[in-house]
């Protein structure tokens, strides 16, 4: 793109489009390249219909509508790419009607004919995902951002693309609220007891992985290979994805550490604000996401479906693609089944509710007979029956195993955690 252009000259259509609820509507008004001859581009679009007003139930929490602007720029059939290689730019959010500019960076030179921008306004939540690119930048460093959601339907249809199961990693939010963790003890196996039903009470929102830790997404931090093996990384110990520091203790970040996986992770991210960190989620936060806000046996109801879970009925004793499952109501996937998740507390066989009353303080007490080296798993895995079974591996939410922290699983893998208010540990 050369010179200092506008719309006609640009060679782009400009377009109207509805709001994909009906009732807000944007029209694009003028695509201007910034002068002197940058590769930045001021889109200039008139909003109308918004009503701020209007709440809306998500994730059973009631919250204020929030409305976003997108722009789609094509080259005919071809969609162009932003910097960061979306094909689809979000302006974020539409503080009300009326006429805004948006800062768009295509990622290569723009042809000056055949080009159309598509806007769209949508109500959504803001910040719902959170994501982090493996791809290092010209730094050699990952760049993150969040991201807003339209529906939950259409963050799950974007976030199934392979890239985000290698090259990036997601985590949905999960709002601060009280929720129910638990079931009822009716004789099932590791049922009763220590996994009676309960509430605990979130004070912040904290985010969770989407997808269990991949192949690729290990491989591509540790050892700086572009996998693309979107399959579970099983047989992980706890110490390799953490280190061998104690639950209760914070990760410190080490960008030369090539063999545990967190530790070298939060050394190369490029936080887009303090206090974030990733780590592994405690016991309380694993359910809270693995649950979506169900209080049944199974996120999805009280039957064995093995449309949700990968376990011994349809896996053949194999780990599959992430992701290939029906997601939990949250958008969150393999929760069951798969491979058993690295919780970060120490193992402790008592009570859950004696230790759970603040969900992102790990437990690091133990019972009579607990091994201090012991870590829970959650989930259940690819070997695993269904909860009506006796005995067996089942992959309930409230169901919990342990393994020792050093211990390669052929069956245990692990999901990671966004933490919002998170202090580092320094070298």
């Amino acid at each position: 793109m050369k010179g200092h252009k506008k719309l006609a000259a640009l060679g782009f259509s400009a377009l109207f489009a509805g709001g994909l609820l009906a009732a807000p509507s944007v029209e694009i008004t003028n695509v201007q390249q910034q002068y002197p001859w940058t590769n930045t581009v001021d889109i200039t679009y008139t909003v109308q219909g918004v009503n701020k007003t209007h709440q809306t139930n998500r994730l059973d929490h009631i919250v204020n509508d929030t409305y976003f602007a997108t722009f789609e720029a094509k080259n005919g059939n071809t969609p162009i790419q932003d910097v960061n290689g979306n094909t689809i730019f979000t302006n974020g959010l539409v503080q009300g009607n009326g006429t805004f500019t948006a800062q768009w960076q295509p990622k290569t030179d723009l042809q000056l004919t055949g080009c159309t921008m598509t806007p769209s306004v949508f109500r959504g939540e803001e910040n719902a995902y959170f994501i982090v690119d493996l791809v290092p930048n010209k730094n050699g460093r990952y760049n993150s951002w969040f991201e807003p959601m339209s529906t939950q339907e259409a963050s799950n249809e974007r976030y199934q693309a392979l890239e985000y199961k290698t090259s990036k990693m997601v985590f949905r939010r999960v709002p601060a609220g009280t929720y129910k963790l638990g079931i009822n003890g009716n004789g099932h196996y590791w049922v009763t007891g220590f996994n009676a039903q309960h509430s605990v009470t979130t004070s912040r929102d904290y985010y969770i992985a989407i997808y269990e830790t991949t192949v690729a997404q290990v491989n591509r931090v540790l050892n700086g290979t572009n996998d693309t093996n979107a399959k579970p990384r099983a047989s992980i110990s706890y110490s390799m994805v953490r280190g061998n520091a104690s639950p209760g203790v914070s990760i410190t970040p080490d960008a030369s550490n090539n063999s545990q996986f967190l530790v070298k992770l939060n050394a190369l991210i490029d936080f887009p604000a303090a206090k974030l960190g990733i780590d592994l989620p405690t016991e309380a936060m694993w359910e809270i996401a693995a649950r979506a806000g169900s209080s049944a046996h199974y996120h999805w109801g009280n039957n064995a479906d093995g449309s949700y879970a990968w376990y011994n009925a349809n896996s053949g004793d194999a780990t599959h693609i992430v992701g290939t499952k029906k997601p939990n109501q949250w958008g969150i996937y393999d929760t069951m089944g798969n491979v058993w998740e690295w919780a970060r507390d120490v193992y402790y066989s008592g009570q859950m509710s004696t230790f759970d009353s603040d969900p992102f303080v790990p437990n690091t007490r133990l019972a009579s007979g607990d091994n201090a080296s012991n870590r829970p798993g959650r989930g259940g895995s690819d070997y695993g029956d269904p909860w009506e079974a006796p005995g067996g591996w089942h992959p309930c939410p409230s169901i919990r195993y342990r393994v020792n922290m050093g211990r390669n699983s052929i069956d245990w893998g692990f999901r990671t955690a966004l933490y919002t208010n998170y202090e580092f540990l320094t070298l």
